[in-house]
C-alpha cells in the first residue's frame, strides 16, 4: 500500500508539471498556430537559471525561481521577433522548422555559458517528508502539485476575465474574423510566446530540484506533454490537464509495478496510438474553448 501511494504522488507530481507544459503548447497553438518544438530547451534553460541566479548571484531561493521566470518571458518574446514574426506568412511548417533552430541555438549558449557538467537547483522546502500511509513523500512533489494548481487556475482565469485572454480565444475559433474585427495578432503573438515561455520556466524550476539539470534535462518533459496534449486533444485546458494526469499517473504505475526499464516510452506509445486512432485526442472536452 506504501508502494501505492508514493508511485500515485509521483504520478500527481509528474502530472502536473506535464500540464503546465502542455498548457505552453496549447497557448501558443491557439494564439499563432505554431507548434514551438524549443520548449524543451526553454524548461532546460529556466532551470540554468535558477541555478545561476541562485549560486552564484546568491538570491533567495525564491527570488531566483521570479527571476528566472521574468527572464524567460522576455526570451520567449525575443524567440517571438527572431523565429516568427519574420517567417508569420509562411507556411507553418517552416516556422516549426524554425523553432527547431532556435532550440539548438539554445542548447549551444547553455553549453558554453554552463558546460555540460550536470547542476542542482536548490528548493525552498529543502529535503523535508511527509509520511502518508508508510510512504514518504516529498515536500517538493506537494508544491509541485500546489504550484501548479494555482496556475492553472490563474490561466484559466486570464482566458476567461482578461482583454489578452478573449483575443486568444477569439483567434483560436476564428483567425480571419478575429484579424478583420481589429485584434492586434502580432502584439496576441508576443504575448502567447511571452506566457509559453514563462509556463515553461514554472515547470522547469519546480521539477529541476528532484534530479540533475543537463543539456537534455527538458527534452524529455517537452516530448511527454507533447504525448498529453495530442491527449487530451489540444483543444481545452481541461482536456490537456486530464490527459497530462493520466499519463503521469499511468507512466509511475506502470513504471513502478510492471515495466520500469520501459516506463519512460510509454509517452511515445501513447502519442502514436492516439494519432493512429483517434487524432482529435481521447479527451475532448470543448475543441473551441480553452
Amino acid at each position: 500500500m506504501d508502494k501505492f501511494i508514493a508511485l500515485t504522488a509521483s504520478g500527481v507530481a509528474y502530472g502536473a508539471v506535464l500540464a503546465v507544459v502542455a498548457l505552453g503548447f496549447l497557448v501558443l497553438y491557439k494564439a499563432t498556430g505554431v507548434v514551438n518544438f524549443a520548449h524543451g530547451d526553454l524548461i532546460t534553460l529556466s532551470a540554468y537559471l535558477g541555478v545561476w541566479a541562485i549560486s552564484t548571484l546568491g538570491l533567495p531561493t525564491v527570488v531566483g525561481y521570479l527571476l528566472a521566470i521574468a527572464a524567460m518571458g522576455v526570451v520567449g518574446v525575443l524567440i517571438e521577433r527572431v523565429a516568427y514574426a519574420p517567417l508569420r506568412n509562411r507556411p507553418p511548417m517552416v516556422v516549426v522548422i524554425a523553432t527547431l533552430a532556435a532550440a539548438i541555438v539554445i542548447r549551444g549558449v547553455i553549453a558554453v555559458w554552463q558546460g555540460s557538467e550536470p547542476k542542482s537547483l536548490a528548493t525552498p522546502v529543502g529535503s523535508r517528508v511527509l509520511h502518508i500511509g508508510g510512504a514518504a513523500i516529498a515536500y517538493q512533489r506537494i508544491l509541485i502539485v500546489v504550484v501548479c494548481a494555482l496556475a492553472v487556475v490563474l490561466l484559466l482565469y486570464v482566458f476567461q476575465r482578461t482583454p489578452f485572454g478573449r483575443q486568444v480565444r477569439a483567434l483560436a475559433a476564428d483567425p480571419e474574423m478575429a484579424r478583420l474585427t481589429g485584434i492586434r495578432t502580432r502584439t496576441v503573438a508576443m504575448g502567447a510566446f511571452a506566457l509559453s515561455s514563462m509556463l515553461a520556466a514554472l515547470a522547469g524550476i519546480l521539477v529541476a530540484p528532484l534530479g540533475a539539470v543537463d543539456l537534455n534535462f527538458g527534452f524529455g518533459l517537452m516530448v511527454t506533454a507533447f504525448a498529453a496534449a495530442v491527449l487530451g486533444g489540444f483543444g481545452s485546458l481541461g482536456g490537456v490537464v486530464i490527459g497530462a494526469l493520466v499519463i503521469g499517473l499511468i507512466q509511475q504505475l506502470v513504471g513502478g509495478y510492471l515495466l520500469p526499464d520501459y516506463a519512460a516510452t510509454f509517452p511515445a506509445i501513447v502519442l502514436f496510438v492516439v494519432i493512429a486512432v483517434r487524432p482529435e485526442g481521447l479527451v475532448n472536452l470543448t475543441r473551441s474553448r480553452l
